[in-house]
């Protein structure tokens, strides 16, 4: 026994060595439940094609041929094979020996990008699957393990922490730093239900934002596109209802102004799941049109906040839970002014304006300015401390304001990439 918690730690300590190969690289657009899933319908070029085409760069796979399809149209794999299984013991010198034998038969495609492990685990199993990402490291050092962690409105049960839910919940991340040492974090939260919309959509995103940085790695963000019945078993929301494309706009910009490098869409297509983004037999309607441009735009956003240094999200108007209330640290004064007002049970922000602030090492800093409100479209006045330029997201491009102040007409639930044309005091 004393033998093989050694064994078990080098290994543990080699991972933490080899698996630096690895990159997240163009911010992911992917999605949960879809084309290459387990359970759903096969990869083929016609899903592809179709993905690509949505702006879409990351699927999933279960087959070694859907590997080798997912290379011909350039995409990256999240891989889940029936044998990859987060729960495994490891410690089994049969169960090692066939794992290593399937990893060597697949690392080498140029497809893949992350193993899938395990969906929303306890932190009481978080070692376990621990040594698994470790052996896994130990065989291919080039591609991270995905565990996907669980949503602020996940029950103590579920957590595998007592006390305070919202205290639990951050042991509970932090222990998943600690234990599971990941390459990326990614968890979902499913906030918009047939009554109103979730009051934790908020502070689940800058929790996980705040634990990835502390850790030096990016986070991924999993949104609701879809209505389904919940599983009881599950933390799920009481009534999930169907998004369009306002609610999406809104679950985009408000992932990519945390500076978020991936973000996945529950779901693409799959039996029993209502208003997805396309039917399983690959009919699509507005949201896949509407998701077209914005994955581009989260891509383009996302790349150029990559290398910043977050400094902070302050809410001009709603301040609901766990967010900040607008103060100097935003450097933006903008009129007409919403006055600071709680949150109300619909769980609506209305007549919000979110500003997130990162700091480059020349001085120009970067605002993210989001219309919080994905109901209405609002026209703002925002005024800085130096001159402005504006970036659009679609070209790649930043193009000048022309001076410290500018007319912001911000459609519903969307927003703008402003940053300092000069260096300007902090």
């Amino acid at each position: 026994m004393r033998f093989r918690a050694l064994t078990l730690a080098a290994l543990s300590l080699a991972a933490q060595v080899l698996c630096a190969a690895w990159d997240v690289g163009e911010p992911v657009v992917t999605y949960w439940g879809g084309p290459g899933f387990p359970g759903a319908m096969k990869l083929s070029d016609t899903w592809l094609e179709q993905l690509k085409e949505g702006g879409f760069n990351t699927v999933w796979a279960t087959t070694t041929n859907e590997l080798a399809l997912a290379a011909k149209h350039g995409m990256r794999v999240i891989y889940k094979p029936g044998w990859l299984n987060g729960g495994a013991d490891i410690g089994k010198p049969e169960v090692r020996e066939s794992l290593r034998a399937k990893i060597d038969a697949v690392r080498g495609f140029s497809s893949l990008y992350i193993y899938e492990l395990t969906d929303e685990p306890s932190a009481k199993s978080f070692a376990k699957v621990a040594r698994v990402k470790d052996f896994i490291h130990e065989c291919d050092p080039d591609h991270a393990a995905w565990v996907n962690l669980l949503p602020i409105y996940a029950n103590n049960r579920q957590l595998g922490i007592e006390g305070n839910i919202v205290a639990a919940y951050w042991e509970h991340v932090r222990l998943f730093g600690e234990v599971f040492r990941p390459e990326f974090i990614t968890y979902d939260h499913y906030q918009f239900n047939w009554d109103k919309d979730g009051p934790d959509y908020m502070r689940n995103l800058g929790i996980i934002r705040q634990r990835a940085a502390s850790l030096g790695v990016p986070f991924f963000n999993g949104v609701q596109s879809c209505t389904f019945d919940p599983p009881k078993n599950l933390a799920s929301p009481p009534a999930p209802r169907s998004v369009g494309p306002n609610e999406l706009r809104f679950l985009v910009y408000t992932t990519a102004a945390h500076g978020a490098q991936g973000i996945y869409y529950f779901v693409y297509a799959l039996k029993g799941f209502g208003g997805s983004i396309a039917t399983t037999d690959g009919k699509t309607g507005e949201n896949y049109e509407a998701l077209k441009t914005l994955n581009r735009e989260f891509i383009a956003l996302s790349r150029e906040l990559r290398p910043l240094k977050f400094v902070g999200a302050y809410m001009q108007g709603v301040v609901g839970p766990g967010t900040t209330p607008w103060c100097e640290q935003a450097l933006l004064t903008i009129t007409p002014e919403t006055p600071r007002r709680a949150l109300k049970a619909d769980g609506l922000y209305a007549d919000t304006t979110l500003v997130t602030r990162f700091d480059a090492p020349d001085g120009r800093t970067r605002l993210v300015v989001v219309n919080m409100d994905y109901t209405k479209e609002r026209t703002i006045h925002v005024k800085a401390p130096a001159p402005l330029e504006r970036f659009d997201a679609l070209k790649g491009e930043w193009s000048p304001v022309g001076s410290a102040e500018t007319d912001l007409a911000l459609p519903k639930g969307g927003g703008f990439l402003l940053r300092f044309a000069e260096s300007s005091p902090r």
